[in-house]
């Protein structure tokens, strides 16, 4: 993978060069700060937030996107792309409930890196921070509230870069931004992530990892499945089948919907138990490439 002349004057950790990471342009930037978006609340049955998007939000995206498209037109580099992960890992001060070793971070991020890998996308950690809080705090985190916003005080760097908070929300596996809303919010860009969904966690069914594939997968471009239900444009993703709303367990054959093809049960982007997600579409990797490109400056 080449490192830009402009980005190796940036550099100042020479290891980093070594290892092949292509760190974002903007690195050392001051992070910056903005109101949370209003989303639905949390649920237990589905992940919140980006789960449920209205389809004409949805289709003024997909307008603007197309724009963009036409106006500026991606370049292709057909070579890889490896994101910056910044860690920021909350855990009880008091137990040390929830302070993730190192070990458990790369278990998530091999998980991550092998669903992305089709379409020439990685993930490599480029900082931890660790910050003890409250036992409320660490399971009192949601969209919107006092306490996301209090994770979210230590976003750091630009748009390029993907910041994990971590922390146990006792009401949902996790959240995401659109690349999109970079923009307008880029001190709230990133994924909260429950940390009882990573690999050998404690949340049933859903322990190995691949609820941080479905919110990647947001924060780079991708809706769920059953956006739009069974009517409209759906997910905008031609060779997802349309779906009526999220699967639970993993029902084979479930079919909700009249148009052609079952509902894809076994995609990343739906809701379905972990050992069932096991893929993206050729279609959804295309989108990848085309909003990474256009809301993130990543082209692939």
């Amino acid at each position: 993978m080449s490192v830009s002349k402009a980005l190796r004057r940036g550099l100042a950790l020479s290891g980093l060069l070594a290892a092949g990471l292509v760190v974002p342009a903007g690195a050392g930037a001051a992070p910056a700060h903005a109101a949370c978006v209003t989303r639905p609340a949390a649920n237990t049955a589905a992940i919140p937030g980006t789960a449920a998007v209205s389809r004409a939000t949805a289709a003024a995206v997909q307008r603007d996107l197309r724009q963009r498209e036409q106006t500026h037109p991606a370049r292709k580099s057909k070579a890889p792309f490896t994101v910056g992960v910044v860690w920021n890992v909350f855990y009880d001060q008091a137990t040390g409930e929830g302070n993730l070793s190192d070990a458990a971070l790369q278990r998530q991020i091999d998980v991550v890196n092998q669903a992305f890998s089709p379409v020439g996308l990685s993930f490599r950690t480029y900082q931890v921070y660790r910050y003890g809080v409250s036992h409320a705090v660490l399971h009192g985190v949601a969209e919107g509230n006092q306490n996301e916003a209090y994770l979210k005080q230590t976003h750091k760097y630009n748009q390029q870069y993907l910041n994990l908070f971590t922390a146990r929300p006792d009401d949902s596996r996790g959240w995401a931004t659109f690349p999109w809303d970079y923009a307008s919010r880029p001190g709230y860009d990133g994924v909260v992530l429950n940390s009882d969904t990573m690999p050998g966690g404690t949340r049933p069914d859903y322990d190995e990892g691949k609820t941080a594939v479905n919110l990647i997968g947001h924060w780079t471009g991708l809706w769920s499945t059953y956006q739009g239900g069974c009517s409209g444009e759906g997910d905008y993703v031609a060779d997802t089948p349309a779906e009526a709303s999220p699967a639970v367990g993993c029902p084979t054959g479930r079919d909700t919907c009249p148009a052609a093809g079952t509902d894809p049960i076994h995609n990343y982007m739906d809701d379905s138990t972990d050992h069932c997600r096991v893929q993206f579409t050729h279609g959804q990797l295309q989108r990848v490439i085309g909003t990474l490109a256009q809301y993130r400056g990543i082209n692939l």
